[in-house]
């Protein structure tokens, strides 16, 4: 399946070859204006990081429910941390989401709760955080060339960066599912950018600015890549945080596990978001009031919770 969302490619663009570095930039920059969804070839994230890592996201939830409730987050928890069980969240706020998924932030000061089951899926996990961020961070070097400002631009607001790590899971479908309900509703993503992996089950859709949905199939060797309700903020509305959802498949593949991997990378939480100058002026004032990263990410978690 060909989509139309554009492809940006890092491979020999990264180097020390200014022209090269501006080149890539100006790509993005154009996927992110027109889409706020790009692919992003040549991630940096090694293969062997994110095999590792789809084989123990599928031993995981291949345990059974009751281990896999043992490392529940509790509903009337704060905590960011854990196991949440089949239509525990509602992206849309409509219906419940017909996933599964295990979130871990590696370096928060509230402990993850590792499955002792499992002794390699910590070290998968922490060894894609590490290998994420560095590749989140050279996107966000190229989002700083892209709006003319210096490369290390948003080395201060991201210098403690937690980074989290979502691990999703899509089960089989039975035909017992609600009109208008998703294996992941629509929505927007909270914060700065997501780098996303998936295996090669299609399902994720983008809305387009005219409302149609448009799918977004997966492509072999590359993330997805898109820009969140934080980065629309920082650039006055100029990068998009477009809606996304993932659909219920039609036919045999809606009898078929999905796997995919969120990487979640956002500004250190006290970091203030208001309009970058690049981004406004004359007869373009600023459209969004100042907040801090965490403000906004805390506000738009807790309204996904059905309970």
């Amino acid at each position: 399946m060909d989509s139309i969302i554009p492809v940006v490619d890092f491979e020999g663009k990264w180097t020390a070859d200014k022209a090269r570095q501006k080149a890539a930039a100006a790509d993005l920059r154009r996927a992110l204006e027109s889409y706020g969804f790009l692919y992003l070839k040549n991630h940096g994230v090694p293969q062997a990081a994110l095999d590792d890592l789809f084989a123990q996201s599928r031993a995981f939830f291949a345990l059974p429910e009751q281990i896999r409730n043992g490392l529940r987050r509790r509903d009337d928890s704060r905590s960011r941390h854990g196991y949440e069980g089949f239509g525990g969240q509602a992206l849309d706020e409509r219906f419940a989401d017909l996933k599964e998924l295990f979130h871990a932030v590696p370096h928060d000061a509230d402990p993850v709760l590792w499955p002792a089951e499992l002794p390699r899926f910590k070290p998968a996990v922490l060894s894609f955080h590490r290998a994420a961020s560095e590749a989140a961070y050279k996107f966000m070097c190229a989002v700083a060339l892209s709006l003319g400002l210096p490369e290390d631009f948003f080395a201060s607001t991201h210098d403690r960066a937690e980074g989290s790590v979502r691990m999703l899971h899509y089960p089989p479908l039975s035909a017992d599912v609600h009109p208008g309900q998703h294996r992941a509703g629509a929505h927007t993503d909270f914060g700065g950018i997501t780098l996303l992996f998936s295996d090669d089950e299609n399902g994720l859709e983008i809305q387009k600015p005219d409302g149609a949905w448009l799918p977004a199939p997966a492509m072999p060797g590359a993330a997805v890549i898109n820009t969140g309700d934080l980065m629309e903020r920082w650039t006055n509305g100029q990068f998009r945080s477009s809606p996304h959802r993932v659909v219920v498949p039609q036919g045999a593949a809606v009898r078929r596990h999905r796997y995919s991997v969120a990487f979640f990378y956002s500004p250190n939480r006290d970091a203030v978001i208001s309009c970058l100058e690049p981004c406004q002026g004359p007869g373009r004032p600023a459209k969004y009031p100042a907040v801090t990263a965490g403000e906004h990410i805390r506000s738009r978690v807790m309204a996904t919770r059905p309970y």
